[in-house]
């Protein structure tokens, strides 16, 4: 007797997909042309590229370097379109998969502006991105993400601004990722989005300065992993323990295997985003994830997502 194939489908706050695999913000995602293509592959769902209040350019080069194996470093500067043109892609475009969007600002009047014209567009659901690690020290991009007065602040304007679904993407690059994630769900947000890049350096010893030409920079790819799954897990135990509100995470970092979406599920995570594996695999890579982790759910009796949801946290009560 043949057994049913196992069930991927995932439901979030704004987000039905039919598997939890996201496109990630930064990769693709800032034009309807690139949406299109991500939307047509075997992604549940996808991430636009951060928008922000006014269109922006990218950083002096070079923005984004493979430095060693699984190791990716890059601060591209958040370039966008601006919320005036991208709104009007979400209001005009009709994409087959769920579209969360990605946004900033300079302050909580930023994000509150984009906010409402992007909710006005239609948006079914907004990611804030609430860290920058590559922003220059002292960077009000950088510093919200580190303060949680201020994440209060930024997600408490655009709570009561408007009504659609929020996100909150968080740094790693903290003390503890917890007493961020309080202040975001607390503030008002439906779900966490954990993790953005590791701050980072690498140095040039030919030339005697960093390699990026803005010196400092984010680390991705699949070296991150276990500290992305570190950072889920502290969050999933927190929520757990009842010390924090119970909130869908999307769960990001180093990505490249349906094996590593089973150990973010075990973990906690509803769903996953992945970004540094297409830049080696494109978007082909949302059906080899996917393919790989319902053949691990199908061997191991899995029958959905749900099933296997924060059952490795079982054994890391005493942390």
């Amino acid at each position: 007797m043949l057994r049913p194939m196992a069930d991927l489908s995932v439901d979030v706050p704004g987000l039905s997909m039919n598997n939890p695999l996201m496109l990630a913000s930064g990769i693709q995602g800032a034009n309807a042309a690139s949406l299109h293509r991500v939307a047509a592959s075997a992604a549940g769902g996808l991430v636009s590229k951060s928008i922000g209040p006014v269109p922006r350019e990218m950083y002096p080069g070079p923005v984004c370097v493979e430095v060693m194996e699984t190791v990716i470093l890059n601060a591209m500067g958040l370039p966008n379109p601006g919320v005036d043109i991208f709104s009007e892609i979400v209001s005009n475009e009709q994409f087959s998969k769920p579209l969360l969007v990605s946004i900033f600002g300079s302050d909580a009047e930023g994000y509150v502006e984009v906010a409402r014209k992007m909710a006005s567009a239609g948006a079914e659901a907004l990611e804030l991105n609430l860290s920058c690690p590559h922003s220059k020290p002292g960077s009000i991009s950088l510093i919200i993400g580190q303060q949680p007065e201020l994440i209060t602040e930024v997600v408490s304007s655009v709570r009561a601004a408007v009504d659609i679904p929020l996100y909150a993407k968080l740094s790693p690059n903290t003390t503890s990722i917890v007493i961020e994630a309080k202040a975001a769900l607390d503030a008002g947000v439906d779900g966490l989005a954990l993790i953005n890049t590791v701050s980072a350096i690498e140095v040039d010893p030919f030339a005697g300065r960093p390699i990026i030409g803005n010196l400092l920079c984010g680390m991705s790819g699949p070296a991150i992993r276990p500290i992305a799954q570190r950072k889920v897990a502290d969050v999933a135990l927190a929520m757990k323990r009842g010390e924090i509100a119970n909130a869908p995470i999307l769960g990001m970092g180093g990505i490249s295997s349906g094996l590593d979406v089973a150990r973010f599920v075990m973990l906690g995570a509803s769903a996953v985003q992945i970004g540094s594996a297409l830049v080696w695999g494109d978007v082909d890579e949302f059906e080899k994830i996917a393919t790989e982790l319902s053949e691990f759910m199908d061997l191991n009796d899995y029958p959905d997502i749900s099933s296997m949801q924060g059952i490795a946290l079982d054994s890391m009560g005493g942390l």
